[in-house]
């Protein structure tokens, strides 16, 4: 299955534009999400915990435990069904399912037999990924332990949408502090001709006084070149 099938419900372009807006995707590891990942495994007394966002080409985990890579092929991706599930997608053996007997991941290493996951959905219904426990065994979860992989998954969007929130505060602050960094230089350089300008004009009355013995000559002689620059013009 690929990103295609998503497109049918969702114009994937969009899906895609929303998931990049959490600016999620290759960040470090976080203790929060990492948490949520090792609490869903140890709910779910499982081997393998992911939260895992599906991107243009490839699955990306924000958090793993037990499987020890970041990443794999959109084509080996379990989750990207689970996204179109409404409630949490629980496969007791993968391979006696047809959708993914032939996924690499369970014909291949590590051997995957047992998948459950809850899809991870923005505020809109946006499907972003999910929150998946997987076994080497076939087996299954407990109604008690799905209902909580289903709310932990929340917690995880949960996470997500206050790690937006403050991104767009700090994206927020940083512009003010452009725009008032803009602002001084702009104050400092009118400063700077004001007081150049004054220091001209000083200049220009100091020789004017001292090349003249009266007011009256001081104020023609000073007011003469403003008369003839008017008039050539």
């Amino acid at each position: 299955m690929t990103n295609d099938k998503l497109a049918s419900l969702w114009k994937e372009r969009d899906r895609l534009a929303t998931l990049r807006s959490y600016w999620i995707l290759d960040t470090i590891r976080e203790p929060a999400f990492d948490g949520l990942a090792e609490l869903a495994a140890r709910t779910c007394q499982a081997p393998i915990a992911l939260i895992s966002l599906i991107d243009e080409r490839r699955q990306w985990f924000k958090a793993e435990v037990g499987l020890g890579i970041r990443e794999t092929p959109l084509d080996c991706s379990i989750c990207l069904t689970a996204t179109l599930q409404p409630g949490a997608m629980v496969i007791p053996d993968l391979g006696e399912d047809s959708r993914f007997a032939h996924n690499p991941l369970v014909t291949g290493e590590p051997h995957l037999r047992f998948y459950a996951g809850a899809a991870l959905r923005t505020p809109d219904g946006v499907p972003l990924g999910a929150l998946c426990v997987l076994d080497y065994a076939p087996r299954d979860l407990t109604e008690d332990q799905t209902i909580t992989l289903a709310l932990l998954a929340q917690q995880v969007m949960a996470q997500l949408e206050l790690r937006r929130a403050i991104a767009e505060r700090d994206e927020r602050l940083e512009e003010g502090r452009k725009v008032e960094q803009r602002q001084t230089l702009l104050v400092r350089e009118l400063h700077h001709r004001v007081k150049n300008t004054l220091a001209n004009v000083q200049a220009l009355v100091g020789a004017t006084g001292r090349s003249t013995g009266s007011f009256n000559e001081f104020y023609h002689s000073f007011t003469r070149p403003h008369h003839l620059s008017c008039r050539n013009t």
